[in-house]
């Protein structure tokens, strides 16, 4: 008769019936004991899941960090194709610790968080962090506004500051839409980093 391994102590049997996958009545039961287990830990790892996508906490965390990924890569880009020096937009220090820097912060206009006319290469530590963002400028730097006017030009960067200032209305996001557009934007950085590579 043909011997079958025990699912639970791994010693051999013979099968009493075609569903039978132990050994004995105590491995039996132990089987089914971690059977139950993994069909409850299967439970909350799905309840974990749907919580996680309809917290949109959550979810922005996830979006933010992705999106702040893309900015930084779509400006290293950016400086690259002009044949420029990477430089913080309101320093204007190069070989920094880049960050995307946002204009108009996340608490003061969430309309603006994954705004792209709103967030420019930055220095972390210094402008973003020490300065909050670094807006006006101080004794020894130039600030925000007119880091996006030396870039941009007069009429660009007054256009853009102009738009920030006015897009206040702020926008409320489900976990869905935030998955969503995570994905577009993770596709983005694919392709950013394909192009740099290449």
């Amino acid at each position: 008769m043909k011997k079958h391994r025990c699912k639970v102590c791994k010693g051999e049997y013979v099968k009493q019936t075609s569903l039978q996958q132990w050994c004995s009545p105590s491995c039996g039961f132990k089987l089914s004991q971690i059977k139950l287990q993994k069909k409850q830990n299967d439970k909350h790892k799905e309840l974990k899941k749907k919580v996680n996508r309809e917290n949109t906490r959550h979810q922005h965390k996830l979006t933010q960090a992705a999106f702040n990924k893309l900015r930084v890569l779509e400006e290293l880009q950016w400086f690259k194709e002009r044949g420029l020096e990477p430089e913080c937009i309101s320093c204007g220090k190069v070989k920094m610790d880049w960050c995307c820097g946002h204009f108009k912060t996340r608490g003061a206009q969430s309309g603006l968080r994954y705004d792209k006319r709103n967030t420019f290469l930055q220095c972390n530590r210094y402008c973003n962090m020490a300065l909050s963002g670094n807006i006006e400028g101080n004794k020894t730097t130039r600030g925000y506004k007119k880091g996006l006017i030396e870039r941009f030009g007069e009429k660009e960067g007054n256009s853009i500051i102009e738009y920030c200032e006015s897009a206040t209305a702020p926008v409320d996001w489900s976990g869905e839409e935030l998955i969503e557009l995570r994905k577009n934007i993770n596709k983005q950085i694919k392709q950013l980093k394909t192009l740099t590579e290449s």
